[in-house]
């Protein structure tokens, strides 16, 4: 933020902005009037240019082998666990904006969606309350496939606060046009009022399941349930097969 924002005024508004989880106005803020160049070379410096790799959770949801995956990070580290990187590799990665993201949904290879934009592409990423309003008013046949795959397939949200303004308006729009008693799931770590669950519940179909820190506060338990996921569903497979 301080690259951006100087003023000692504007500083406070925005942390006050991040401080009631008001992400989209506090990067309308910080964002507002910066050069694409200058966007560019910061995403970059922030998302590549660490060289960040992969982690046991990326290698636990891909061992979960899920057809179609979306994920509104920007970073490649999904796609590097997968080896996605490179064609042929039984993937295909697409972003917001790409015209083909059908012909993938119903090809042999898995999916993964970039539904924000990619750090190999900085100026398409969504980040901004603008950034927003332009995927919805551009890319509208986006959403079009976001709506189809939440009306016929049970979602499972990882590591997602479901706090992102567009993925509650495709969720809010999808149980109004298409109601289910079919829930989709969003794995959470304990700690939201039960009012707030059930309200999750009624606005979006999405029923919680909830679990607990660990010791250091992190998230082992969620690795350890992902891990047995993928362990049952290798048996049921195998009876598939």
């Amino acid at each position: 933020m301080a690259k951006f924002v100087t003023r000692p005024e504007d500083i406070k508004f925005v942390t006050e902005l991040l401080q009631k989880e008001l992400f989209l106005d506090a990067a309308e803020v910080v964002f507002d009037g910066v050069p694409q160049a200058d966007r560019r070379v910061f995403f970059q410096d922030v998302f590549a240019v660490p060289r960040f790799k992969a982690s046991d959770y990326h290698a636990a949801i891909q061992g979960i082998n899920a057809k179609i995956v979306i994920t509104t990070n920007y970073d490649q580290l999904y796609e590097e666990q997968c080896g996605a990187l490179a064609a042929g590799r039984g993937y295909a990665v697409r972003k917001y904006n790409d015209r083909n993201i059908l012909n993938d949904v119903r090809s042999k290879d898995n999916l993964i969606v970039k539904a924000h934009g990619c750090v190999n592409n900085t100026d398409a990423l969504i980040l901004t309350r603008s950034d927003y309003f332009k995927i919805k008013k551009e890319h509208w046949q986006f959403y079009n496939v976001l709506d189809s795959l939440l009306t016929v397939n049970t979602v499972v949200f990882l590591g997602c606060s479901m706090t992102d303004p567009d993925i509650q308006l495709v969720l809010e729009n999808t149980n109004i046009a298409a109601s289910s008693d079919h829930t989709h799931y969003a794995v959470l770590p304990k700690g939201r009022h039960p009012a707030l669950l059930r309200a999750m519940e009624n606005s979006y179909n999405i029923k919680a399941l909830e679990y607990d820190y660990d010791a250091a506060g992190g998230h082992s338990v969620l690795y350890d349930s992902l891990v047995d996921l993928k362990s049952r569903i290798d048996d049921v497979r195998q009876v598939l097969i």
